[in-house]
């Protein structure tokens, strides 16, 4: 039987998985976020209310850093076949990071198999890509046939963002200051969506959550989704996303719906009350 290791960056929100199947294991590897010296390691104890505390009382400098290569290294060792999945490159050092660590794992192992998914985007879209790649190892299928039917299942899926705060993106050059500092002023709302070379795009500018979440069904049937599984994750906006939860079931009849708590990376960039919603499409 094959042994298998999916891994995944903290720009998933998945810490802690559990699969089916003794020869299919799960790990998630933090990125770290540094709040005027004060350190958060995005893991399974990362405390999110104390995380937003923390922003709410800063004044000094914020940055994040992406796993170092070593980490990710050490992570894919002993193990017949890795999947892992990342940040878009595009926003994150982590890709890059974890594909050094292939190099050297394979320097010293080169029968071993390791594929590095450039996710494209962070958040929920992120999770699903993960639990379809435990789905598929679960199944039994070998290395290159699991990797393609990934590639496949990537292209029918997307990300949709709902924002209430852009300071962070702003700061940190992913989003224009003046459209940053319409957001959040007059109760306007920013939808966005990632691109296909997994950078923040806008879709829209809305004001009140009512009018955010009708825009964001027209964004979701405008990317051709009619009613396939959707993962919601939210930075303390639990009611918010049951609004969007039951707004979806009313117009799509949508049968699989899981909110999740925002990861820690994820909710320093999408910020206080952020929606992430990551779905299948067709």
């Amino acid at each position: 039987m094959h042994q298998w290791k999916i891994i995944t960056d903290s720009g998933a929100d998945y810490k802690k998985l559990t699969s089916k199947q003794a020869n299919v294991n799960f790990e998630a590897i933090p990125l770290m976020i540094n709040i005027d010296n004060k350190i958060f390691m995005d893991d399974q104890a990362f405390d999110i209310e104390a995380f937003h505390a923390q922003i709410k009382a800063n004044q000094g400098p914020m940055s994040t850093a992406c796993p170092s290569p070593d980490h990710y290294a050490e992570a894919f060792q002993d193990c017949e076949n890795v999947i892992c999945f990342t940040l878009s490159k595009n926003i994150s050092g982590s890709y890059n990071a974890a594909c050094l660590a292939k190099d050297m794992v394979l320097e010293k192992n080169p029968s071993q198999n390791i594929h590095i998914f450039d996710t494209n985007t962070a958040g929920t879209e992120a999770d699903l890509l993960v639990l379809k790649a435990m789905e598929l190892a679960e199944t039994g299928l070998d290395f290159d046939n699991l990797v393609s039917q990934m590639i496949d299942y990537h292209k029918h899926t997307s990300t949709n963002y709902i924002l209430k705060n852009v300071d962070n993106l702003v700061r940190n050059g992913r989003l224009n200051k003046l459209l940053g500092q319409m957001i959040g002023l007059l109760n306007i709302l920013l939808l966005g969506r990632r691109t296909l070379d997994g950078r923040l795009e806008l879709v829209d500018k809305v004001r009140g959550e009512k009018r955010a979440i009708r825009s964001l069904i027209h964004a979701m049937k405008e990317q051709g989704y009619v009613g396939e599984k959707v993962l919601i994750s939210h930075m303390l906006n639990l009611d918010y996303a049951k609004k969007i939860q039951a707004s979806l079931i009313e117009e799509f009849q949508t049968q699989e719906i899981e909110i999740l708590e925002m990861s820690g990376i994820c909710a320093f960039y999408a910020e206080y009350q952020g929606i992430i919603l990551g779905y299948e499409i067709k």
